[in-house]
C-alpha cells in the first residue's frame, strides 16, 4: 500500500508539475509525445526510489536535476526558461506543501499522529499538495514574478546560470535536510559554516565586481568626456571657418570699393578675442606630440569655458621628449591619467569662487614629472584617496581616481604622487622616459 501510496501520489504531483509548467510557457501539452510519459514515470520512479534508499542531501538535487531534463524534452524551451521554471517550480511546491503541512497542524494539533498511515502520507497528501500547488500557481501574480525571473536571467551568460542554479538547489537541499530530518549537531554546524562562507565569497565576488563596473564606468565617463570636448572644438572650428569667411568677403568687397578703413578692419580682426586661443595652443605645442600635447590643450579650452584661471609651464628638457616612440600602452595609459587628473581638477574648481589650475611639466631623474594643482573647498583624506568608491562629491563619483591608480599600478613605468598643502590639491604622476 505504502508503495502504491507513493506511485499514484507521484504521477499526480509530477503532471500537476508539468501542467505549471505549461502555464508558465503559455503553451499547451501535446498528449501524444512519448517523453511526456517516460518523465512522468521516470520522475515518479526516482521520487519512490529517492524516498526509500537515498540520503537526505541527495534527494532533491537529483530530483531538480531530472525534472530540468524532462522540462526541456517535454517542451523544447530556452535553457534559461527550462532552469528558471523548474526551481521557481520547486519553491511554489515547498510553499504548497508547508501550507499543507499548517492547515494539518492547525486542524488537528496533537491528534496529528491519530491520522498518520502510509495512504494518508504517500497518496492524500501528494494529491492535497499537487492542488494547493496548482492553486497557488495559477495566481497572476505568480506568474509575473516567473517572467521577471525569465526576463532578469536573460542578460547572464548561460554558464552564470547554472551555476547559480546549481548553488540554490544545493542550499535549498540543505537547508530541507536540516528541516525535516533528525541530524547531528555537529553536521548541522558544519553545513551552516560552508554556506557562510560560500554566500560570503558570492558576497565579496560581487561587490569586487561592482567595484570593476564602476572603475570601467569612470573610464568611460572620461572617454565620454573628452569626446564632448573634442567635439566642442569641433564646432568652435567650424563657427570660426564661417566667420572666417564672412571676414574675407567683406575684406575682398572693401578692397574692390577701395575703402580706406579696410587696414583698420583687418586689425580690428586681428585683435579678435580668438587670438587667445592661438596663444593657448602655442603655448601647448611645447609639449611633446604623441596624444598629452592634445589631452591638455583639449582640457585648458574646456578651462577657459568654464572661466578657470589657468597656467601652463613646460620645461626645455621636456621639449626633447619624444612620447611617439615611447611605449605605445604607457603612452595611452599617460593620456588617460591626465585626463582623469585634469577632469577632477576642473569638477573640484567648478565648486569654488577662487578657480586656478596650475599645470607644470618638467624632467626629474630621468622621468617626466607632470604636476597639475588645483585650489578646493572641504577636506581631503589621503590615506583613503585611493579606496575605491572614496569621494567628496556623492554618490557615483570617487572611482576616478581608482583608474588612476589601476593604471598606475599595472607598470612600472609610472609613479604618482599628492599632497595637500592648505586648500591647494597637488596630483603628481611620474613617467620613465628613459
Amino acid at each position: 500500500m505504502n508503495y502504491l501510496g507513493l506511485f499514484v501520489g507521484g504521477i499526480v504531483l509530477f503532471t500537476a508539475q508539468i501542467f505549471i509548467w505549461s502555464k508558465f510557457y503559455n503553451c499547451h501539452i501535446n498528449y501524444k509525445s512519448v517523453w511526456l510519459y517516460l518523465s512522468i514515470l521516470c520522475l515518479t520512479l526516482l521520487s519512490i526510489f529517492n524516498h526509500m534508499y537515498v540520503n537526505a542531501f541527495v534527494k532533491m538535487f537529483s530530483i531538480m536535476i531530472l525534472m530540468s531534463i524532462c522540462n526541456w524534452l517535454i517542451f523544447r524551451k530556452k535553457l534559461n526558461e527550462v532552469i528558471v521554471s523548474t526551481i521557481y517550480g520547486q519553491f511554489l511546491a515547498t510553499i504548497a506543501d508547508m501550507t499543507f503541512a499548517l492547515i494539518l497542524i492547525s486542524g488537528f494539533g496533537k491528534n496529528l499522529l491519530l491520522i498518520k498511515n502510509d495512504i494518508f502520507d504517500t497518496l492524500i497528501g501528494n494529491v492535497v499538495v499537487a492542488l494547493l500547488y496548482v492553486g497557488i500557481s495559477c495566481i497572476p501574480f505568480v506568474k509575473r514574478i516567473y517572467l521577471k525571473l525569465v526576463e532578469f536571467t536573460n542578460k547572464f551568460k548561460f554558464k552564470n546560470i547554472v551555476l547559480w542554479s546549481l548553488l540554490v538547489i544545493i542550499s535549498i537541499n540543505f537547508l530541507v535536510a536540516i528541516i525535516y530530518y533528525d541530524m547531528n549537531s555537529i553536521y548541522v554546524i558544519i553545513i551552516n559554516m560552508l554556506m557562510i562562507f560560500i554566500y560570503s565569497f558570492i558576497v565579496y565576488k560581487s561587490m569586487n565586481q561592482k567595484n570593476i563596473n564602476m572603475i570601467v564606468e569612470a573610464e568611460n565617463k572620461s572617454l565620454m568626456e573628452s569626446l564632448h570636448q573634442y567635439e566642442d572644438m569641433v564646432d568652435r572650428q567650424r563657427v570660426d571657418n564661417h566667420e572666417n569667411k564672412n571676414q574675407l568677403l567683406i575684406i575682398k568687397n572693401m578692397i574692390k570699393k577701395n575703402d580706406k578703413d579696410v587696414i583698420k578692419y583687418i586689425d580690428t580682426v586681428v585683435k579678435d578675442e580668438k587670438e587667445d586661443d592661438e596663444a593657448l595652443y602655442t603655448k601647448v605645442k611645447s609639449i611633446p606630440s604623441g596624444g598629452l600635447q592634445g589631452i591638455i590643450y583639449q582640457k585648458m579650452l574646456s578651462m577657459k569655458d568654464n572661466r578657470i584661471l589657468f597656467s601652463l609651464d613646460v620645461s626645455r628638457d621636456v621639449r626633447k621628449i619624444d612620447l611617439e616612440k615611447m611605449n605605445i600602452e604607457d603612452n595611452y595609459k599617460l593620456c588617460k591619467i591626465v585626463g582623469v587628473l585634469l577632469d577632477n581638477a576642473i569638477e573640484e574648481s567648478l565648486k569654488i569662487d577662487d578657480r586656478r589650475i596650475m599645470i607644470s611639466l618638467y624632467v626629474d631623474d630621468d622621468m617626466l614629472v607632470i604636476d597639475i594643482s588645483n585650489r578646493f573647498d572641504g577636506k581631503i583624506d589621503l590615506d583613503k584617496i585611493d579606496e575605491e568608491g572614496y569621494t567628496t562629491k556623492g554618490d557615483g563619483h570617487g572611482y576616478g581616481l581608482s583608474l588612476v591608480k589601476k593604471l598606475v599600478n599595472e607598470s612600472d613605468s609610472f609613479v604618482n604622487e599628492r599632497k595637500v598643502n592648505k586648500d591647494i590639491f597637488k596630483q603628481v604622476i611620474k613617467l620613465k622616459v628613459k
